[in-house]
């Protein structure tokens, strides 16, 4: 058995135990979220991932039908697991944040709690362009992302709106 693939050492192992399948859509679960990850710089929960999989993976990656008989398609499964650390994710698969985040018309404390929730979940080192309307939210949503660590590269007026440009540091914990 010396230098099979320990992933295939582990099905061959645990086939017939209960719970078998669960373990594999786990094991792909965390594969798919983990490519994401790397290959888009995007952090999803491992449920997300393996949605995202199902809703756009090319038909050369049967997802669904892994998922639905992962025991029957366990060697499948483990194949797309080491793929997924080395490979480039496909490109309907790529997946990235938005450059701009439009608030006009959101009235405060709106406007400042979704660029709060977006900037949280926000890659680190990555700018974001907020559009925010004239008066209190141009005022208000700079200050409560600066509070939270965001640094505001720029604010420039266009036209009846503002571009507030930010980025997550890389050093924000």
């Amino acid at each position: 058995m010396m230098g099979k693939n320990p992933l295939l050492v582990w099905v061959e192992n645990n086939r017939k135990k209960e719970g078998f399948g669960n373990s594999l859509v786990q094991l792909l679960t965390y594969a798919c979220t983990d490519w994401i990850r790397r290959e888009c710089s995007v952090g999803l929960t491992g449920t997300d991932g393996l949605s995202w999989f199902l809703a756009k993976a090319p038909s050369e990656i049967p997802m669904g039908e892994w998922v639905q008989n992962p025991e029957i398609n366990a060697e499948a499964i483990v194949e797309f697991c080491e793929r997924s650390k080395t490979a480039p994710i496909p490109e309907s698969l790529k997946m990235d944040f938005p450059k701009v985040l439009d608030l006009r018309g959101v009235v405060c404390p709106g406007n400042s709690v979704r660029a709060r929730l977006v900037m949280a979940g926000f890659p680190k080192g990555r700018e974001l362009d907020i559009y925010l309307d004239e008066g209190s939210p141009i005022e208000n949503v700079p200050g409560s992302l600066v509070a939270d660590g965001i640094e505001v590269l720029s604010r420039k007026k266009t036209g009846n709106y503002w571009i507030l440009t930010v980025v997550k540091p890389a050093d924000n914990v």
